[in-house]
């Protein structure tokens, strides 16, 4: 996941789409109240600080090194994100089977609603951040080998060079939560297929033990 940097001018990738993603991460832990949130008070609020930090610094520092120090640190930001999404999860399904009496539906259905959220947003920040090496490289065409083949490298409709914007990696991340399959930009590699296969998980035990239970028991309050 190192952050590829091989040219000596680096043309910047737009980072306003993750920014955005960054504070609508940060403005879903503000809908959890009580006993259920996306990670102890002010973890998420100081990752996504972090974030915002290191995605400013990145687009702006000329040394070639230290880019490469903080575009890595910023990839662990969002690992790190990913895995207290996950663990906030597990928590849930542990009191939706072992503890039910305790649950309450309005929580856990905002609860589903911001894990499942949080999990198109971490993961469609990874995809943007590791694909071909990273936006920097891909702006710059010294990018690695695809990681996604997205429509638009051999669309007669692109315009000559197209690359990917952060929106067609939320797409993807959209889809992949939604169907559990991608529709639309292919993986080539076998670590975004990994990271697929983990994304759908998180989404399908999301959708059916949390969501569901959470409608189920609605009539019965």
């Amino acid at each position: 996941m190192a952050y590829h940097a091989r040219m000596l001018r680096v043309k910047r990738g737009s980072r306003v789409g993750a920014v955005v993603a960054v504070l609508c991460y940060g403005a879903l832990d503000l809908t959890l109240q009580g006993r259920y949130r996306l990670a102890p008070r002010g973890a998420v609020t100081a990752i996504g600080a972090l974030l915002l930090v290191l995605l400013i610094a990145t687009y702006y520092v000329k040394n070639q090194r230290w880019r490469r120090l903080e575009w890595n640190a910023m990839t662990l930001c969002i690992v790190a994100a990913m895995i207290l999404n996950a663990a906030n999860l597990a928590d849930v399904v542990q009191d939706v089977l072992f503890d039910p009496e305790t649950v309450e539906p309005t929580s856990l259905i905002l609860t589903s609603l911001a894990i499942w959220s949080a999990n198109v947003l971490v993961f469609s920040l990874l995809y943007w951040a590791i694909d071909r090496g990273g936006p920097d490289a891909r702006a710059s065409g010294s990018a690695d080998a695809a990681d996604f083949d997205f429509p638009g490298y051999t669309s007669t409709r692109a315009t000559a060079g197209w690359q990917p914007t952060f929106m067609d990696y939320l797409f993807l991340g959209f889809t992949t939560a939604t169907a559990f399959s991608p529709t639309e930009a292919m993986p080539l590699t076998s670590r975004v297929k990994g990271l697929m296969v983990v994304q759908s998980l998180v989404s399908l035990v999301t959708i059916i033990i949390v969501a569901a239970r959470a409608i189920g028991i609605i009539p019965n309050t």
